[in-house]
């Protein structure tokens, strides 16, 4: 089965805010970088398109189907969960005590209220496997996030969560895997 990854577009939010599953809509460049998405995806016919139920991916994945209805919404493709930071600037965030623990070992350590990337590895894990065991066809697209394409990547390439960061990941990018059972 072919994963056609997908991150939305770009956000109504000031540079530099912790956004995760902060609930922000899209940029007014949304039209514009929709129709590059399009372009880069124009000769596949999705069998199914998943998206994560925040606004920025919701009206992404929507504007791929004549039927919004067809579109699969599901938490566990949400973007890591913040918890108390959501809305805070990252140069406030990382002067707080907790934040140094959690910037030493984020793959086990929780964010205040939120969750580590261990969670969000179990939580994509989680949907893989019903995946595998769900007939979804040849092609699936999938809008969702950073973070979550990042714990595709490690998964699905069975490498250490550390290389995912290393994956430069645009707006509007469009990430290609195979997904073998």
């Amino acid at each position: 089965m072919k994963l056609y990854l997908v991150r939305h577009t770009k956000l109504d939010c000031p540079a530099g805010v912790c956004y995760g599953q902060s609930d922000i809509g899209v940029n007014i460049s949304f039209e514009v970088e929709k129709n590059m998405i399009a372009g880069k995806l124009q000769n596949i016919e999705f069998d199914k398109i998943y998206s994560s139920p925040l606004k920025r991916c919701a009206i992404l994945a929507e504007s791929f189907t004549n039927s919004p209805e067809k579109v699969i919404y599901d938490e566990r493709l949400m973007e890591l969960n913040f918890g108390k930071w959501e809305g805070r600037t990252w140069n406030e965030i990382e002067r707080s005590e907790e934040a140094k623990f959690w910037f030493n070992d984020y793959l086990n350590t929780q964010c205040p209220g939120g969750e580590s990337y261990k969670d969000l590895l179990r939580r994509v894990q989680d949907f893989l496997n019903d995946l595998k065991k769900k007939d979804s066809g040849n092609n699936v697209l999938i809008i969702c996030h950073s973070g979550t394409i990042r714990a595709f990547y490690t998964i699905i390439n069975k490498v250490n969560p550390l290389k995912a960061f290393g994956l430069k990941l645009d707006y509007g990018q469009v990430v290609e895997m195979e997904l073998k059972n």
